[in-house]
């Protein structure tokens, strides 16, 4: 079954290193992911090409374990990219930071298989999935303005 690529966009009013240092934490993620449970760094040191992470994630009621390698990083973390090797579906995520006037513009590109894993209809679940990654940058949003 092919990936469905979903993107979602948001401006956040903040310096690009100070987002860049609190999404590269991946403490934090519970706190702005929707989904996310427990995120655990498995490998040593900074975030680089090759770093390991363990995500626990609840998704339609499910409760979902994968590990995730980052396949490309820019040294300032200004990009990423990333995909699952294990789990129940095949993922690959990008991060994309810009600096603009008065804050920081982050895209987030995530391809999607989940037609295996679940029965009802893959687009309706791409629905749901679009709409947590709109969910989780309105609360990276109001987690770094509010301070």
């Amino acid at each position: 079954m092919p990936l469905s690529q979903l993107e979602a966009q948001i401006e956040i009013n903040k310096p690009l290193a100070e987002v860049i240092a609190f999404v590269d934490d991946n403490r934090n993620d519970p706190m702005w992911q929707t989904s996310v449970l427990e995120s655990v760094k498995v490998t040593d040191g900074e975030p680089a090409v090759g770093t390991v992470y363990h995500v626990k994630e609840k998704f339609l009621g499910r409760v979902i374990e994968q590990d995730w390698k980052v396949t490309e990083r820019n040294e300032d973390g200004s990009m990423w990219a990333a995909e699952s090797t294990s789990g129940p579906f095949p993922m690959k995520a990008t991060m994309r930071f810009e600096a603009i006037d008065g804050g920081t513009r982050i895209t987030r590109t995530l391809s999607i298989d989940v037609g295996r894993f679940f029965s009802i209809a893959s687009p309706a679940v791409v629905h749901i999935a679009k709409r947590e990654l709109d969910m989780d940058f309105a609360n990276l949003k109001e987690l770094l303005e509010a301070g």
